[in-house]
């Protein structure tokens, strides 16, 4: 038997070094365990992202509420009507909204002197204390802020439209609308610059007269000069378009100068009004000429607004540039007055139609011209001879009754003899033993202008047709609205709310700002001008239009928030 071999205690016991060795090879094969430390690493990671996301939403809560709180004073301070010190009107703002107002030197105001103008600067920043950036060494953000408003008028042109029909003599109805339409004026020109602000008055009822100095700038037909005003044409696009023709091609038709509603030797009111203060009033940087014209106003006639929104959408269109430079030539506006119109695409210029009616649209009359109708009665040899000298009662004066009068038959080949009633070859005059005889014609042909610039329309067809006939029907063909189509006469009625809807449209496509104020109206005219308007639409009676037209000052003064 072999004795087993012995070891030394030192050979037996495993050292330190080894041990450490193999357990460093067991812990390199160990897996268990192995993605606790990254799990720490990636929770920490998320959490410190969360907090920042939380920065963040603090953060931009906190600018939200800045830059909204900034805008809403710097508005507040520009405004023109506000009398409060604009930069105590910021900080208010801001202590109201729980924030640190602003110092003083971090708003800067800019004023025009004549308070036309105003400008309102804020630039501030607050520091924001973060919850969980600073683990990471962002202890604050910065939260910025700016503003900047401006009321500014800026370069203004208005067509100011009134209604002048006979119902406005009606309620005090004339009589109220004169100072708040001067009111509206001061209120234009006080928040204004000089040279600045233009304003057309556009009188309007059955028609719209012009004055021969604005009319010389297009052209018109001549069959009278009594008076002007020019017959718009749907069918050939005249209320699809802001535009007019200066001194081109298209010829206007002059309206008649006719009494088509009394009966009335001579005519009592002519359907184009002639009378200076019935005239437009263009491009008016006059405030105290203005305040006269309207004081000056009088009120006849029927209601055509289409005529009147043309007029006024014509004198906003750069197709009047033409007109404008003319009356600078002349003397009659301001230098600086030389590019109005200005462009529909000018940013600069704020254009302004204010459309005023208490009614709706009635009755448009016209003379059948020789492109209508023949035989035609606004020019040319009429059917009446008159004896300029006839007298009665051995009277020295010449006697101005009926009995002046022939009238020609030309299916009879007569005339009839209102001084003897009866008919015969010969007018008036022209026949021995008649009162102005002289051997030869003592009788005068009269045109149709003469005519109607002697008697109405009405009184031709009572005095003069139904004694000739004795006829009613007869007599009916020429009164003015007693048959659906008269004899001297045409006239425009149910097409008249289309055609002021299209030149609204005309307008409102080019930019134009629509306001309306339907005064004491029936509800056909409001419902019309409340279609014709982009702006504001004001249903008035009484006093109450005073109201209205503060209410457009204020809007056409409006805020803008630049940036």
């Amino acid at each position: 038997m072999i004795a087993p071999k012995s070891v030394s205690v030192a050979e037996a016991a495993p050292t330190f070094a080894g041990l450490a060795a193999r357990a460093l090879r067991r812990f390199r094969r160990e897996e268990d365990g192995s993605l606790i430390i990254f799990g720490l690493f990636a929770f920490v990671m998320m959490l410190l992202l969360a907090g920042v996301a939380l920065d963040l939403m603090r953060f931009e809560e906190r600018r939200t509420t800045l830059q909204n709180t900034i805008d809403r004073a710097s508005l507040a301070a520009a405004d023109l009507q506000q009398s409060l010190d604009p930069k105590e009107v910021v900080k208010d703002y801001f202590l109201k909204a729980g924030l640190t107002p602003p110092a003083d030197d971090a708003i800067i105001v800019t004023q025009g002197t004549l308070s036309d103008y105003r400008k309102v600067e804020i630039s501030v920043s607050e520091e924001m204390p973060t919850w969980f950036m600073a683990l990471v060494g962002v202890k604050t953000l910065s939260t910025p802020a700016s503003s900047t408003a401006e009321e500014s008028v800026g370069q203004i042109e208005i067509s100011l439209i009134l209604d002048v029909s006979g119902s406005m003599n009606s309620n005090s109805r004339l009589t109220n609308l004169k100072p708040a339409a001067k009111s509206f004026v001061d209120q234009i020109f006080d928040s204004a610059e000089e040279d600045k602000v233009s304003i057309s008055i556009i009188p309007y009822a059955t028609q719209t007269s012009i004055s021969d100095d604005l009319a010389g700038y297009f052209n018109i037909t001549n069959e009278h000069t009594n008076s002007t005003c020019i017959e718009f044409e749907a069918s050939k696009g005249d209320f699809d378009t802001t535009a007019v023709s200066i001194g081109g091609a298209r010829v206007y038709q002059r309206n008649g100068h006719f009494d088509p509603f009394y009966k009335a030797s001579p005519p009592s009111l002519t359907n184009c009004p002639s009378e200076p203060e019935r005239h437009v009033l263009p491009f008016s940087g006059d405030r105290v000429q203005l305040k006269t014209f309207i004081d000056n106003l009088s009120a006849e006639g029927n209601t055509s607004i289409d005529i009147g929104m043309k007029w006024g959408s014509a004198l906003l269109d750069p197709s009047m540039q033409t007109v404008v430079d003319g009356m600078i030539a002349d003397g009659d506006l301001p230098g600086a007055f030389a590019d109005r119109p200005y462009a529909f695409d000018d940013t600069e210029a704020l254009k302004i139609i204010v459309l005023m009616t208490d009614g709706a649209n009635t009755t448009e009359y016209r003379l059948r011209n020789n492109t209508t109708s023949n035989p035609y009665y606004d020019e040319g040899q009429s059917l009446l001879v008159r004896n300029p000298w006839y007298r009665t009662n051995g009277s020295t004066s010449d006697d101005w009754s009926r009995y002046q009068y022939s009238l020609w038959d030309a299916s009879k080949n007569k005339y009839y003899i209102f001084a003897q009633n009866t008919w015969r070859s010969e007018p008036w005059g022209d026949k021995s033993g008649d009162t102005g005889w002289t051997g030869s014609p003592s009788s005068v042909p009269m045109t149709w202008q003469d005519v109607w610039g002697d008697m109405s329309i009405y009184w031709f067809s009572d005095e003069l047709i139904y004694r000739a006939y004795g006829s009613s029907s007869i007599r009916n063909q020429w009164r003015p609205g007693s048959v659906s189509n008269p004899k001297a006469n045409t006239y425009i009625n149910s097409a008249k709310d289309g055609m002021t809807l299209d030149i609204c449209d005309a307008a409102k496509a080019n930019g134009v700002r629509i306001y309306t104020i339907a005064f004491e109206a029936p509800t056909d005219g409001q419902n019309l001008l409340e279609a014709c308007q982009n702006a504001g639409y004001y249903a008035v009676e009484g006093l109450d239009i005073n109201d209205a037209f503060a209410g457009i000052v204020n809007s056409i003064n409006k805020l803008r928030l630049t940036h």
